[in-house]
């Protein structure tokens, strides 16, 4: 006889649910961000280095709300890189061909951010990248101004650490090893967000105060979904 799948536990926390699903819909009915994603090789893993000199493959990638490449690269490496490496960042040959220097990437990325925000799924993680190449490349600092949705699908999921106190940390599923694909994962997680129901099995009762207003998006999820897939 076999034995009954486990059932997933409900949420330990529906109010911080609820606030990670009108967070996602507040940010789709917005249009001032951008999705941004890098992809990093360093080129001597087996080696300790010290200090911004690590010899590293960087590509990066922006996307529009409605899943539009409009700007991916591949930063110019000082030194022979090895196909294997490359094809390890999932680009198309042309990007591969035109591999730019860092200073002409930053002020494309300057220009196409002004007055956006960038949704990443580790936003402190791409600018502590960017901190070490504008100074490893003379370049000024180009600082990033956005969210996280590492942090906010951590919530919604509710899964809880060893220590019960944090939320563990998901990781992104990409169909592919590019930043473009990353960026659409990240897409593709955000809609999952909001288009799910803020009913839980194990809401609180009594005033849940913003959460548990039921907010509705300008467009719906379901409608914006099928407008992003072309239905």
């Amino acid at each position: 006889m076999q034995s009954a799948k486990p059932t997933p536990s409900a949420h330990p926390n529906s109010i911080d649910r609820n606030k990670a699903i009108v967070w996602s819909r507040y940010l789709i009915d917005s249009s001032d961000w951008l999705l941004f994603a890098t992809k990093v090789t360093y080129l001597h893993a087996d080696r300790s280095y010290q200090g911004l000199e690590q010899p590293k493959l960087v590509s990066l990638s922006v996307l529009t709300p409605e899943g539009k490449v409009v700007f991916e690269a591949l930063l110019r490496a000082e030194e022979m890189v090895h196909n294997q490496v490359i094809a390890q960042h999932g680009l198309e040959q042309s990007v591969v061909f035109n591999a730019r220097p860092f200073s002409e990437i930053a002020m494309q990325l300057t220009r196409l951010l002004e007055g956006k925000q960038v949704l990443c799924w580790d936003l402190s993680s791409v600018q502590i990248l960017f901190d070490e190449l504008c100074v490893e490349y003379g370049q000024p600092p180009l600082v990033f101004s956005g969210h996280s949705l590492r942090d906010e699908y951590a919530r919604f999921v509710g899964e809880v650490d060893a220590g019960g106190k944090n939320y563990k940390l998901q990781e992104l599923k990409t169909n592919g090893p590019s930043a473009v694909a990353q960026c659409r994962a990240l897409l593709d997680t955000l809609y999952r967000m909001a288009s799910s129901s803020q009913k839980t099995n194990n809401a609180e009762t009594g005033n849940l105060g913003w959460t548990g207003q039921f907010y509705k998006p300008k467009l719906s999820p379901r409608d914006k979904i099928k407008d992003f897939l072309g239905f």
